[in-house]
C-alpha cells in the first residue's frame, strides 16, 4: 500500500509540473524587438492622419498581461502654411506614442521610442521584461515610410507584414452628409521597394483596393499573396473614423528575406494600414496544444520511478 501511493504521489506531481510548462517564460532583454521607421514628407494636401500602434506582451507574466500604446498626429500638406517636414513627422509621432506609452503604462513604460532632432527617423525598441506581439501604421498622409528590423532580415526576425490598402474617404466620409463613398482609386500610384531590388510600381487609376491588392501579391511573386483574412484583428474605436475594421483583404509578405522595405502610396484617394506581426514567443501555449510532451514527461517520469524502485529492492533483496 506504501508503494502504491508513492506511485499515485509521483504521478500527481510529475502531471503539475508538466502543466506548469506552458506558462513558464524568459524575461525578454531589453532590445530584442527593434522596428526602425523612417519619415518623409506628406504629399496630399490638407491635415491628414498619421498613426502608429504597439501592442506588447509582460514577457513573464502571461497571455493575460498585455498592452498598446497608440500615437495619432495630423500632418500638414505641402500646401498648408506650415507644412510638416519629414523630420517633424517623425517627431511628432515619436511624441505621441511617448505620451501613449506614459498614459497606459506609466509604471514600466514597456517600450522605448526614440527619435533623433532633425532626423526622419523613429526607432523603436522593447524594454526589458516586455516583448512586442505587433506594430500598426496607419498613413493617409501619402508620404514614403520605411521600415526595417535593424541587423537582421524581417524573415530572420520571424516578423510577418501586410499592407492593406484602404480608401481615404472611409476616414473622411461621414454618413447623412452630401455625397457618396469612393469606391476606387482615383488615379496615381503605388511603389513598394524591399532593400534595393527593383521598385514595384503600379497605376491605381479606376482601381478597386482589392484589385490593387491582388496586383501588388501578384508583383511581389513567391514573397507576396492576396489574403481574405487578417494578419492580425485591425484595432477598431466604434465612435471614430481613423479606426476601421478590416475590409475584404491584404497583400501579405509572410516571410520577406529583406533588411526593410518602403510603402509609398501617391493617390490621395487611398490610405495604408501597414502591419507587422512580432514571433511573440513568450505567449503562454495551452495544455491541449502540449499534451504530447505532457504525456512524454509523465511516462518518462513514471518509468523511472518504477526503475529506481526496482533497483531498491534488488539491493534490499541482495
Amino acid at each position: 500500500m506504501k508503494n502504491k501511493n508513492k506511485v499515485l504521489f509521483t504521478a500527481s506531481a510529475l502531471f503539475a509540473s508538466a502543466l506548469s510548462i506552458p506558462s513558464l517564460s524568459m524575461a525578454m532583454p531589453a532590445g530584442q524587438d527593434h522596428m526602425r521607421i523612417i519619415t518623409s514628407q506628406p504629399k496630399k494636401e490638407g491635415q491628414q492622419p498619421f498613426s502608429l500602434m504597439v501592442n506588447l506582451r509582460e514577457s513573464t507574466k502571461g497571455s493575460d498581461h498585455t498592452g498598446r500604446a497608440n500615437g495619432l498626429v495630423f500632418l500638414n500638406g505641402p500646401s498648408h502654411k506650415q507644412p510638416t517636414s519629414a523630420a517633424e513627422a517623425a517627431r511628432k509621432i515619436a511624441t505621441a506614442v511617448n505620451s501613449a506609452l506614459s498614459y497606459e503604462s506609466p509604471r514600466d513604460r514597456a517600450a522605448l521610442v526614440e527619435y533623433t532632432k532633425g532626423e526622419p527617423e523613429i526607432n523603436i525598441t522593447n524594454k526589458e521584461g516586455f516583448d512586442f506581439i505587433y506594430t500598426t501604421y496607419r498613413d493617409y498622409t501619402n508620404q514614403k515610410v520605411i521600415f526595417s528590423v535593424p541587423g537582421t532580415t524581417f524573415s530572420n526576425a520571424k516578423v510577418k507584414i501586410s499592407i492593406n490598402l484602404v480608401y481615404s474617404a472611409k476616414v473622411e466620409y461621414l454618413p447623412g452628409t452630401p455625397g457618396s463613398l469612393v469606391t476606387s482609386a482615383s488615379g496615381g500610384k503605388i511603389t513598394v521597394q524591399a532593400d534595393n531590388d527593383k521598385a514595384i510600381v503600379i497605376d491605381t487609376g479606376g482601381k478597386t483596393i482589392v484589385a490593387l491588392e491582388k496586383e501588388l501579391a501578384n508583383a511581389l511573386g513567391s514573397e507576396g499573396i492576396f489574403s481574405k483574412s487578417s494578419l492580425y484583428q485591425n484595432y477598431v474605436e466604434k465612435d471614430s473614423r481613423n479606426y476601421k475594421p478590416f475590409d475584404q483583404g491584404e497583400t501579405q509578405l509572410l516571410s520577406l528575406n529583406a533588411q526593410q522595405i518602403s510603402i509609398d502610396i501617391d493617390d490621395p484617394s487611398l490610405g495604408v494600414i501597414a502591419k507587422f506581426a512580432f514571433p511573440d514567443e513568450n505567449k503562454p501555449a495551452d495544455v491541449a496544444n502540449n499534451a504530447p510532451i505532457i504525456a512524454g514527461i509523465i511516462i518518462a517520469g513514471f518509468l523511472g520511478f518504477v526503475a529506481y524502485n526496482n533497483y531498491r529492492k534488488k539491493e534490499e533483496e541482495a
